[in-house]
């Protein structure tokens, strides 16, 4: 990959082309490209690696086996098919799957190079109109966005592939909605009010809400946690994977998005031996349903009979 390298209000591309025949190094090609200053510094970013990947191909002369009058719903066919499998999370590749049925009515019989960015504007005008077909309320902003972000991922492997010399996609999308409001918090007196009315519940649904409401895990990091993540003696809990729910499908289990992550909470002595009070139920449960012990790799929180999450 071609490096990039600031200078002032510009940046440098700098790509290596190797060695000669008598082992000495190449002269070294490089290109002064200029990012357009409306876009944010993530976008930036984006603009900048897809200039960098187009500029070494040029300089390598790698040879572009590629249909350039491809429709944008052959090459999304294809792009479903070899590129996302291996690219994608599976939940996010079933996140896509949904918003390339919006857009491909739309722009699907495209040649990839007659797209323009009206085409997009216009895509994202028609989506605002449409209504939800479980809610019947319109398609909310975050709908069409989510299309924006599939489309501009796509089109940019196809650039990176050869079929497209820029992204067509970029810069197209204007958020339309409201700011959201400020969300709410409960305040001490309702997170007592909540924790005195838990004791009256199921241990199960009782450790469950208290522990998040404790540590403040995402419901998707305390359905994964296991025995042995659980730490008693310190009190501590590691969070090292989460459940995802993919429409139509099993649940997944998966390591946590970001570095960040894969962390450590703490917990009380209080909650410790709520904690021990449950795994005391848990291996009575496993013993009369399943007729085996309870092992640290059993999940904590698991369906009636079942070591599933």
């Amino acid at each position: 990959m071609a490096s990039i390298r600031k200078r002032g209000s510009s940046y440098l591309l700098v790509v290596s082309t190797g060695y000669a025949f008598d082992g000495k190094r190449r002269k070294l090609q490089q290109k002064t490209v200029h990012p357009p200053e409306e876009l944010t510094p993530k976008a930036k970013e984006k603009w900048l690696e897809e200039e960098a990947a187009l500029f070494e191909r040029q300089c390598k002369n790698e040879p572009l086996k590629v249909d350039k009058a491809i429709t944008l719903a052959a090459y999304t066919e294809m792009w479903l098919r070899e590129i996302a499998p291996n690219k994608l999370a599976k939940s996010t590749l079933a996140r896509d799957k949904q918003d390339i049925d919006r857009f491909m009515p739309y722009l699907g019989g495209y040649k990839l190079t007659d797209l323009k960015p009206e085409h997009f504007r216009n895509l994202y005008a028609e989506l605002r109109k449409q209504k939800n077909s479980v809610t019947g309320k319109p398609l909310s902003e975050c709908t069409v966005e989510g299309v924006h972000a599939c489309l501009c991922g796509i089109l940019s492997d196809a650039m990176e592939g050869g079929f497209l010399s820029h992204n067509p996609a970029w810069r197209t999308y204007k958020y339309a909605g409201k700011k959201k409001k400020k969300q709410n918090l409960a305040d001490e007196e309702t997170t007592q009010k909540l924790i005195a009315t838990l004791e009256d519940e199921s241990i199960k649904y009782e450790t469950y809400f208290k522990l998040i409401i404790a540590t403040g895990m995402r419901r998707g990091e305390c359905c994964g946690l296991k025995w042995c993540d659980v730490n008693l003696k310190e009190k501590s809990i590691h969070i090292c994977r989460n459940m995802v729910q993919v429409t139509g499908e099993d649940i997944i289990v998966k390591k946590p998005k970001t570095a960040s992550g894969d962390r450590y909470v703490y917990f009380s002595a209080e909650m410790a031996s709520l904690l021990k009070e449950y795994r005391t139920f848990c291996k009575q449960e496993t013993e009369a349903y399943d007729e085996r012990k309870l092992t640290p790799n059993d999940y904590i929180f698991r369906r009636h009979g079942w070591n599933y999450p």
